[in-house]
């Protein structure tokens, strides 16, 4: 075809594919696939749903301002594609490219006489995504686009990973109990398992999904893969103490956040990761005591990440203690300094209680954040110290019933404007989880469970040398609770110059009287069970 060959001219070459199969042959329809997508040759061309419309296959719909229009940029070899700008239109529906699409001799007919108009060159003009450009062009001519029985599981190798993992339509591969009509691979490695899948009465890969919610695939439908090889996993899903932790973009932090519970006596870790970019799941795989999942679900709607949590909880850790933490955050129990975790667990099992909360302790460094690298060393050396009072007791109406709980100082210090039941400073996160308990958002409150009166301490290494790319980024995402609102404000308080280190107020976080008590046991609670009444009117700080 006279045409380039980089990434940039693709819609060109498609266009030019789509004219010389129309001129040159007398067939009714092409199959548009790419070269890494497995086709199950009888499930698809046995079908007929693919003859009964004129443009078929994976649905995808943009909204108005829901497209990216960089991503061709770095793929791009030519100067002026690696700065301009896709300026098609939006809103618009068109079939995934990288599934493959079967298209009509009608459809062919109009995509070639679109291209002759003024608004079909200027469209042309101005789109760098091919698949966008072939329903743009045909939704012109009032073809739209079909995509019944289009079942594809869709498998994307993520920068910085070793395997295709889950991503967009996230399903199974093709077998004889799985109807399949593509997978997307995405890796020449996988053809062979997809080949060998085709014949199996089994669904791969495994998934599990949250026990309170329907079995789904698809976009969204919070189901995590599990990646690591099954006979190792076995073992280790079953030990008596287990770490669980919902992780994205945590490589620098995360040999640290294994040291620390190893050092504490945990030997089995649940991973799981929401499409890590930076390398995360090749480095778990290779631990010898983490089993990995892999979930696309958009954080905004996993509960936060408690849905992936607590599908880990229901399917693997039903009468057994599990540590629910995110990678950033290093639990200290009550009791002799380096206390064993499981120790503290056999301690509380036997007062009956089976769920402890922990006070969340933000810590910080005395210098610039830019210098506090959490991948260079000890975060508790690096980061070693919180507000004289890190925390503000407040009387809160939570998700299941009045109680007690804690807001956090410094926050309440970067962000003075924050209403004072703004970031609770406390998470149920140890539990010995039953099918009952009811988990709220962020794992700040537990219901339906035996809270033991013994609190523990979460130190939050939340702020570092990475914290200011990353407020960048969840302010870009807006995965986080109210569009990333709070990112907001943090980004308001870096951009005002607010310091986290104060002289006047900052002390080593062992030093700070209320953690102290915390530590010795001696921090008075009171839970919902044996509540009193707020003295204080609804919103102070005191009860």
């Amino acid at each position: 075809l006279a045409c380039s060959d980089d990434y940039e001219t693709l819609p060109e070459k498609v266009l030019a594919a789509v004219e010389w199969v129309y001129l040159n042959t007398r067939h009714g329809f092409m199959l548009k696939i790419d070269d890494d997508c497995f086709l199950n040759v009888d499930e698809f061309f046995f079908g007929h749903s693919w003859r009964s419309s004129d443009y078929y296959g994976r649905r995808i719909h943009r909204a108005v301002g829901d497209m990216d229009r960089m991503w061709h940029m770095p793929k791009s070899s030519t100067r002026s594609a690696q700065l301009e700008l896709d300026k098609s239109p939006e809103p618009s529906v068109y079939a995934d490219g990288g599934s493959g699409y079967a298209l009509s001799r009608r459809a062919m007919s109009a995509i070639i006489r679109e291209l002759r108009t003024r608004r079909g060159a200027l469209l042309k003009n101005s789109c760098y995504m091919e698949d966008k450009l072939i329903g743009d062009l045909l939704s012109l001519n009032g073809i739209s686009l079909a995509s019944t029985d289009y079942h594809v599981p869709v498998f994307r190798k993520l920068p910085e990973t070793t395997i295709p993992v889950s991503m967009y339509s996230n399903s199974f591969h093709a077998s004889q109990v799985w109807p399949a009509k593509v997978v997307h691979l995405d890796h020449p490695g996988l053809f062979e398992v997809a080949q060998e899948q085709l014949g199996e009465n089994t669904l791969r890969p495994v998934k599990i999904w949250p026990s309170y919610a329907s079995v789904q695939t698809g976009a969204n439908s919070n189901a995590l893969d599990m990646i690591t090889d099954h006979q190792k996993a076995r073992g280790l899903l079953a030990h008596d103490y287990a770490v669980l932790s919902s992780v994205r973009n945590e490589l620098r932090v995360l040999p640290q956040f294994l040291s620390h519970y190893r050092r504490l006596g945990v030997t089995s870790f649940l991973i799981s990761d929401n499409c890590s970019t930076d390398g995360s799941i090749a480095y778990l795989l290779e631990q010898p005591d983490v089993v990995v999942f892999s979930c696309d679900t958009a954080y905004r709607e996993s509960t936060y990440g408690v849905a992936w949590q607590q599908a880990l909880l229901s399917a693997f850790r039903c009468g057994r203690w599990s540590i629910v933490v995110d990678a950033d955050e290093f639990l200290v129990v009550p009791g002799p300094e380096g206390r064993p975790i499981p120790a503290f667990l056999a301690e509380i099992d036997g007062t009956g209680a089976d769920a402890a909360v922990a006070l969340l302790l933000d810590m910080y460094p005395s210098g610039d954040l830019a210098d506090c690298d959490l991948s260079s060393g000890d975060p508790f050396e690096l980061a070693p110290y919180v507000d004289l009072k890190p925390l503000q007791p407040m009387w809160f109406h939570g998700p299941y019933s009045n109680s007690p709980a804690w807001t956090s100082s410094l926050r309440h210090r970067l962000v003075p404007d924050a209403g004072p039941s703004d970031f609770t400073a406390q998470k149920a996160c140890i539990l010995k989880y039953a099918p009952w308990m009811q988990l709220s958002a962020g794992l700040h409150y537990v219901g339906d469970c035996r809270i033991s009166d013994q609190l523990a301490v979460l130190c939050h290494f939340k702020y570092h040398a990475g914290f200011h790319a990353k407020v960048l980024e969840e302010v870009r995402r807006k995965q986080h609770f109210e569009g990333a609102a709070e990112y907001a404000k943090y980004l308001e308080a870096i951009q005002s110059g607010r310091q986290l280190y104060d002289p006047r107020l900052s002390v080593m976080w062992r030093d700070a009287p209320m953690i102290r008590q915390a530590l010795a046991g001696d921090l008075p609670i009171v839970w919902p069970e044996t509540r009193i009444q707020p003295t204080a009117a609804p919103g102070s700080n005191a009860y």
